[in-house]
């Protein structure tokens, strides 16, 4: 990966913890890297674009940004993602349908709008950061394990579907990471 060719990386989510260590793994490979934040901007050293993940307004315009200053997104890395923990019976519907739209929805927003421009080249590559809880479930998250898991089946059908195009979809599921999260 990278090296000589330099390609144009978006990491969501990416000012703070997962998303910064791996942005700045494709930085140091020679990529070209933004990242999308919503309250605390990157590091100078990456081109940052503030975006609402669930907001598809905002999708569209941080990727016009990005293929204005950069070019089409080549490498996805679909990190964004939030907690709102509480065991079952006092998790609020709210509380629950926020967390999947940040970490489920969201990414099949930026997948969607990212894949466009991949469909025309024939080629790209989509990285999900699940969670080891997608696999195993914990006590108190059932919202947020749920998003997680359902990355894995996103990915899965899409590999399926944009597969023959050149495009793969994988997910990373790290266990315990020592983050602000």
């Amino acid at each position: 990966m990278g090296g000589t060719v330099s390609r144009v990386v978006l990491v969501t989510g990416g000012a703070t913890g997962i998303g910064l260590a791996c942005a700045q793994r494709f930085l140091d490979l020679g990529d070209k890297v933004a990242i999308t934040y919503l309250s605390t901007p990157p590091p100078p050293q990456f081109f940052g674009v503030q975006c609402d993940v669930t907001s598809s307004a905002d999708v569209d315009a941080a990727f016009s940004a990005i293929e204005y200053h950069f070019g089409a997104v080549e490498v996805l890395v679909s990190n964004s993602g939030i907690t709102k923990d509480a065991l079952l019976l006092r998790m609020s519907e709210l509380d629950f349908a926020g967390v999947v739209d940040t970490n489920l929805t969201a990414a099949f927003r930026i997948t969607k709008r990212a894949t466009k421009n991949m469909l025309k080249a024939r080629t790209g590559r989509v990285i999900y950061i699940s969670s080891v809880v997608a696999l195993l479930g914990s006590a108190g998250q059932a919202n947020y394990a749920a998003s997680k898991s359902g990355l894995v089946g996103l990915a899965r059908s899409l590999a399926r579907e944009l597969g023959s195009r050149n495009i793969t979809v994988n997910v990373v599921a790290p266990g315990p990471v020592s983050t602000a999260m």
